[in-house]
């Protein structure tokens, strides 16, 4: 159902729960190997609100997309739609998955990733925080080389980047700009906005240091890059970030090879500006 489209039903306490209240909950879930969000993938195949009780929905681009991956995606979904006011049910569906019943029965009784799979051993020793926070690290590499990069062509060298402090980024998530403060002047980054936004984020969710004063450019340890480092620490983050982009590019095709085009939005670099 287009997202434009809105069910309303009044709950038993008489709070009003919308789809797109429902879609804006979820909207930052994440498929944590290709750091982009479930809505936008296309990911996301129904919502549905009877009342106070909330059904979402979701499918992924082969029949064996791992199960780890799968039931994270699930328990974010699940846990964004019971902190909406109102909602007193909500049933998370997983389609056309190798393990789609575990996952669906598993995820709504509130079992943790090994006890939805305590016979065939795929649960043992998979920690789903583990995986998230491996994940994240990835993402922030990922925003990070982006910025960086868009640094470097606008002209700043690497002493001045690496002197940069958290205060001296100024973000328009609007108008999709970034604005660094250098001693010289300010320098305005275009189509760098909503990425810089994104990177800071990440570093607040890894627990990385975001004070005014903190150093803007730090390793996903929150270890500033030593002096003349910037070019084998971009090496990584390159790395990091095309391996990413491959992933999401070829999922993309796999998805759509499934279910038809027009199932998802396009993203990755494009969305930034920036080249592969």
């Amino acid at each position: 159902m287009p997202l434009h489209e809105r069910t309303i039903m009044e709950t038993e306490t008489g709070t009003t729960i919308t789809e797109e209240q429902v879609y804006a909950a979820i909207a930052d879930v994440l498929d944590p190997e290709l750091d982009e969000t479930l809505v936008k993938l296309g990911f996301i195949d129904s919502v549905r609100v009877e009342g106070a009780d909330v059904t979402v929905t979701y499918k992924l681009p082969t029949y064996w997309c791992a199960p780890n991956f799968a039931y994270l995606m699930a328990a974010d979904l699940r846990a964004r739609v019971q902190s909406l006011p109102g909602v007193r049910n909500v049933r998370v569906v997983l389609l056309d998955h190798f393990a789609e019943d575990e996952i669906t029965v598993g995820i709504n009784r509130g079992l943790s990733f090994a006890e939805a799979f305590p016979d065939d051993g795929c649960g043992e020793d998979v920690n789903l925080e583990d995986l998230r926070r491996t994940f994240l690290r990835k993402g922030f590499l990922m925003r990070q080389d982006t910025l960086l990069r868009k640094m470097l062509r606008a002209g700043l060298d690497e002493d001045t980047i690496l002197a940069l402090r958290v205060g001296d980024l100024v973000i328009d998530e609007l108008a999709d700009a970034a604005f660094i403060t250098i001693p010289t002047g300010v320098v305005r980054l275009d189509k760098a906005g909503r990425g810089a936004a994104l990177y800071l984020r990440k570093a607040r969710l890894l627990g990385l240091p975001q004070g005014e004063h903190d150093r803007l450019i730090i390793d996903d340890e929150g270890r500033p890059v030593a002096p003349g480092g910037l070019k084998d620490f971009l090496r990584r983050s390159r790395s990091v970030r095309m391996n990413i982009l491959f992933n999401t590019s070829f999922c993309q095709g796999l998805f759509q090879t499934r279910y038809g085009p027009g199932q998802q939005q396009a993203v990755g670099a494009g969305d930034e500006g920036e080249e592969l």
